[in-house]
């Protein structure tokens, strides 16, 4: 009789302590791979956004060295078309934002990709020149304003 007691009270004793140090071992390390995971998306998150910075701005400058001698002929909120200052250039530009990127077209024929990843982009044509509004990948609005003279009326 003596033995059936102690066994029936040896089960409801609860957990040991190796038990508790198992399950205590188990936790931790499932807190550390998510800490670990959360510190491996903020450090993407970051390089993400310096890469959509740079390229934000490699396109301001080239879009601003290519607008130097043409001038504006047409805008829409999603296109504008531009020609050139010089008589013997007969060449008609279009910078388009199409498919997630902003294309540039010579003549309406082919394209050059000059800024990729973009969600939204909103040109506003203004006294002195463009307003350009884009919503990159990282879902942060950047803006830029570029002085571009109108073809006079």
């Amino acid at each position: 009789m003596k033995s059936k007691r102690k066994t029936h009270k040896r089960s409801q004793a609860g957990f040991t302590l190796l038990e508790a140090t198992f399950a205590l071992m188990v936790n931790t390390m499932v807190l550390l791979l998510m800490v670990g995971g959360m510190e491996v998306i903020r450090t993407s998150n970051s390089q993400m956004e310096k890469t959509q910075d740079a390229e934000w701005h490699l396109f301001l400058i080239q879009l601003e060295h290519e607008l130097e001698d043409e001038l504006l002929v047409q805008k829409a909120s999603t296109t504008i078309r531009t020609k050139s200052i010089h008589q013997a250039d007969t060449a008609a530009y279009t910078y388009e934002f199409r498919i997630n990127k902003v294309l540039r077209y010579k003549n309406g024929e082919g394209y050059h990709p000059m800024l990729l990843h973009v969600k939204a982009l909103k040109y506003e044509v203004t006294n002195e020149g463009i307003s350009i509004q884009a919503t990159l990948s990282d879902d942060q609005t950047r803006r830029a304003h570029l002085i571009l003279p109108k073809v006079p009326i």
